[in-house]
């Protein structure tokens, strides 16, 4: 605790006066920096865990935040594998799914994509055009659906015909290409897809390439209530399903995607957080600044018995202080800069309207931060700030009454 003399000694130097202006100047810099710092560092964290966030609400309704592959001669169906993880809690639906990884053949290019075969709930859902298009097709066993982007650097158009093959070895090592005929029936919006890959959906075992249970992948989606809950239902699926049933989570299936993002969020963070450590070199120079200014009060304060710790006590209290308002007010403009992120959002389209595009995605962010990213930030600024007031503080304290009086 502080006593009553250090807390009054504390209130003069954080206000120094007229004379000591440039002290005060450079100590609003170091606080405008720490500001500017914390506020930077909040929002930076926020966005980048927005777009994690944002990457698993894509891939989770798509493939789910679970996957479970049935092995080959596996007992049970799709269905039966689905049922049984239903009934699981904190599991919002378990969809059976057959994928195959093929070639699509248009006009003699081929171009690699994922077939997946979806049940027709899960289809309609997915791709709300699907219900329509197989209602009024003719044939609606070969009808797929496509991504609005594919479609489009594929040349595609609603009822083009295409190929989906895939190469088969022989006994002989003769190699040939089964070719399945489907047809463009209905576009899907792949805008916010977590990955590149072209995928292709079909009502479940419509395609006879999705019947070959030799080729054809079969797994099932395992939608959670939140991906807070991924340990405790694959642990709970291990216990119904033997270990023959292998078990990916969202973060194994996008790794790479998810190691760029953490990559790119501890680049920001470095980056951004260079702009606190100049700020509190600022803090530092203000604080040696104060303590040559205050050398003949230090003096005749440590002949009235003020000890040398307590000098160090005061001057390393000032420095913290000023980093913890600049902190402060550093949280507070970040608060505010989320929270009406809508409002400036919309004054940025009006002055940029040819970036409309941008500015809705990051409107689309679940911007977040949780308590305890704010807590190391604010601990990591408080640990500098002190680290930086320690030597003005130490050479404060080591000031001689003696030598500063008789020089005076």
């Amino acid at each position: 605790m502080l006593a009553r003399h250090e807390r009054r000694l504390i209130a003069r130097y954080l206000w120094p006066g007229a004379g000591g202006r440039l002290v005060l100047l450079v100590a609003g810099i170091g606080c405008s920096g720490v500001m500017i710092g914390v506020a930077a560092l909040v929002l930076v964290i926020a966005v980048m865990n927005g777009a994690q966030t944002k990457l698993a609400e894509s891939v989770a309704p798509v493939d789910g935040h679970l996957s479970v592959t049935l092995p080959a001669g596996a007992r049970l169906t799709e269905a039966q594998v689905a049922a049984a993880i239903a009934k699981i809690p904190s599991v919002v639906r378990a969809e059976p799914i057959r994928e195959i990884t093929a070639g699509l053949s248009i006009d003699g290019r081929i171009t690699p994509v994922t077939l997946q075969g979806r049940d027709p709930g899960t289809l309609y859902r997915l791709v709300p055009a699907m219900r329509s298009a197989l209602a009024h097709s003719p044939d609606p066993t070969n009808a797929v659906a496509i991504g609005q982007n594919a479609a489009m650097q594929l040349g595609l158009f609603p009822s083009d015909r295409i190929a989906i093959g895939r190469v088969r070895v022989g006994p002989d090592n003769g190699v040939s290409l089964d070719l399945t005929p489907a047809r463009v029936a209905a576009f899907y919006a792949d805008d916010d897809k977590g990955s590149d890959q072209v995928t292709l959906f079909a009502p479940l075992d419509s395609l006879p390439i999705l019947k070959d249970d030799s080729v054809v992948t079969r797994r099932v989606a395992v939608v959670l209530t939140g991906a807070d809950r991924e340990a405790a239902v694959t642990a709970d699926i291990r216990r119904r399903l033997d270990s023959g049933y292998p078990i990916t989570s969202w973060q194994q299936a996008n790794r790479a995607l998810l190691a760029a993002l953490v990559t790119e969020k501890i680049g920001m963070t470095i980056a951004v957080g260079l702009v606190t450590l100049v700020a509190l070199f600022n803090i530092l120079s203000s604080m040696t600044m104060l303590a040559r200014a205050k050398r003949r009060e230090i003096a005749i304060l440590r002949t009235m018995g003020v000890s040398a710790g307590s000098i160090i006590r005061i001057f390393a209290t000032v420095g913290s202080i000023i980093a913890l308002i600049g902190a402060g007010i550093g949280l507070t403009l970040a608060a505010a800069l989320l929270t009406q992120r809508m409002a400036i959002v919309a004054g940025l389209r009006h002055l940029s309207p040819a970036r409309r595009a941008e500015w809705d995605v990051f409107l689309s962010l679940p911007i977040g931060i949780s308590g305890g990213e704010l807590a190391v930030i604010a601990f990591s600024v408080m640990a500098g700030a002190i680290a930086a007031s320690l030597y003005p503080a130490w050479r404060a304290g080591r000031i001689s009454p003696a030598i500063v009086l008789r020089a005076d």
